[in-house]
Formats: structure tokens, C-alpha cells, sequence
């Protein structure tokens, strides 16, 4: 839909009866976009769920309207970001990198603030987390060296 240069023209969907609407709704494509939709979600859920709870009906109502109007702030200022040639060449090249740690940053942020975890409880959290990341990827580099085959 956004890049329809990229489209072959050959690639025509054949037109499915009403009765089979159903069937392709469960393709598995449509299963793959939906699992990742609610896989993208859920961290969302999880960290402004407590947020939510803690507000007051105004409160809520001005999150949401804060909420929507930086939605356009944000949408104008990366775009006038992007036209600028230095810093989108910077952004494409460590953006990657600097997104999780501003987005761990918000969510440390909203549960310290609604005290849904004490600093304590959230600290053993991030070290436990931190050592199961360590555990998985020692590993998943044992499982990879050790089907290494070793010819002399």
C-alpha cells in the first residue's frame, strides 16, 4: 500500500466468494500480522495499565488529549528531522540502538511513579531479567559451538 512501485501487476489475487471470507481471514499471513500486532501491544498494556489505573476520570482525560496532540508533534518533528540530511544519515545509523534504552527509561519511569514495584523489587527484576538475557545467550552460544564440527 505504501510502496505500490514495488507491486508486480502479475500478482492478482483471485476474488474469493463470501462463503470463503472466513477461511481467508484465517491465512496464515493474517494469523502472522496478528500475532505481532498483539505482540507489540501487550508491552504497552502492561506498562500504562498502572498508569491508568492511578489517574482520575480528568486526569485520563487530559493523558489522552496530551496524549493525541503530541502524537502530531512528534509525527511533524521527525519528519522535519528527516529532511535534514546529517541527522537522518545519525538516526538510521544508531537509531536501533538508542530506541530500547529511551523506552526502558519510560517504563522504569511509570512504575516508579505509580509504585507499582518498589525501587528494590524493580531492581532485583531488572538484575534477575538481566541474568536470564546472560543464561540464554551463553547458551544459545554453546548450542551453536558445540555443532561445529572440527575436521583435522
Amino acid at each position: 500500500m505504501l510502496n505500490p512501485e514495488n507491486d508486480s501487476q502479475s500478482e492478482v489475487q483471485p476474488q474469493l466468494s463470501s462463503s470463503f471470507s472466513l477461511i481467508s481471514f484465517l491465512s496464515p499471513q493474517a494469523c502472522s500480522v496478528a500475532a505481532i500486532t498483539i505482540a507489540n501491544g501487550s508491552d504497552n498494556i502492561s506498562i500504562y495499565m498502572p498508569l491508568f489505573a492511578n489517574s482520575t476520570p480528568s486526569s485520563l482525560l487530559a493523558i489522552v488529549a496530551i496524549f493525541l496532540l503530541l502524537v502530531g508533534v512528534w509525527c511533524y518533528v521527525t519528519y522535519k528531522l528527516t529532511c535534514q540530511p546529517a541527522i537522518s544519515q545519525l538516526l538510521t545509523r544508531y537509531g536501533n540502538g538508542f530506541v530500547p534504552f529511551v523506552l526502558i527509561g519510560l517504563g522504569v519511569f511509570i512504575i516508579l511513579d505509580s509504585a507499582s514495584l518498589t525501587p528494590i523489587a524493580l531492581i532485583v527484576s531488572c538484575l534477575c531479567l538481566t541474568g536470564l538475557v546472560k543464561l540464554y545467550a551463553m547458551n544459545g552460544q554453546l548450542a551453536t559451538s558445540s555443532s561445529i564440527e572440527i575436521r583435522g
